[in-house]
């Protein structure tokens, strides 16, 4: 029997797909994303407040209260960093990086554990989250081992432009990304 050679499906350019959506869908997808991101930006100002307070709060509790808080609270926060960069990633580049997503689940899984380690749960709880960790490194080396990309290859253009419409960079005087706001 010979062997059959499988070739590799090779996805179409981003500009094809583009023009499969309306513009309608492309900008409603834009606002939705960039309304995710203000609030969730709100959130880590406000996560960032409550942090400061939690401590301040704990302070009285003794060192170790203070330092549990700080812990837990900060790598929620970094948690809503990894998700959003998630998104600003998807504008740019017009699809989710499965290592971001594996980033952000390995962030609130590690607060989870914290949290559980904190509260003394079972051992059984432990040994349910470690496996879960460990599962999600495994897949992370994998997605960075066996990346589809050959390496060194880039995008040519962003997938949905987060930036200001260049209407609007004219009125203030901004022509191209060389040169920078004018200086006060």
């Amino acid at each position: 029997m010979a062997e059959e050679k499988i070739e590799p499906v090779i996805p179409p350019p981003l500009e094809d797909i583009e023009q499969k959506f309306p513009s309608w869908y492309l900008g409603g997808v834009k606002l939705v994303l960039l309304t995710l991101l203000m609030i969730m930006f709100l959130s880590m100002v406000w996560g960032t407040w409550e942090t400061i307070e939690q401590a301040f709060i704990h302070a009285k509790n003794g060192l170790l209260s203070m330092l549990k808080s700080l812990l837990v609270n900060i790598l929620l926060l970094l948690a809503l960093l990894e998700v959003s960069r998630t998104i600003l990633t998807y504008f740019t580049l017009g699809r989710v990086k499965v290592t971001y997503i594996v980033d952000s689940v390995l962030a609130v899984l590690l607060s989870e554990t914290l949290v559980t380690w904190f509260s003394n749960e079972p051992l059984s709880r432990y040994i349910e989250l470690v496996m879960v960790l460990l599962a999600l490194t495994i897949l992370r080396v994998y997605a960075i081992q066996y990346h589809p990309a050959p390496y060194g290859t880039k995008e040519k253009r962003p997938f949905l432009d987060p930036t200001l419409p260049r209407v609007w960079k004219k009125k203030m005087g901004w022509v191209s990304k060389e040169k920078s706001p004018p200086s006060k």
